[in-house]
């Protein structure tokens, strides 16, 4: 995407109340240094972890949910 004649490294795409899309183009990335690619592996990896704990809190509550509708269940014996 070029706007006003200046190459930009990346694009993004934003909708107030929904996600932040960047896109990186390639050949920039090719002239990114060694150490900027190490800091963006590192952030990709911490993303990653937090999609990661996202997802682990998401199924701990669809648990919780699952084990107090067990536990609210009695049987009750008559005679």
């Amino acid at each position: 995407m070029v706007k006003g004649g200046v190459e930009r490294p990346f694009e993004y795409e934003y909708r107030p109340g929904e996600e932040l899309v960047l896109r990186f183009r390639r050949p920039v990335l090719d002239l990114i240094p060694a150490e900027v690619h190490e800091h963006l592996a590192a952030g990709r990896k911490e993303l990653l972890l937090a999609m990661r704990g996202f997802v682990d809190a998401a199924i701990s509550r669809l648990e919780e949910r699952e084990q107090a509708r067990t536990q609210r269940r009695t049987e009750i014996k008559v005679e």
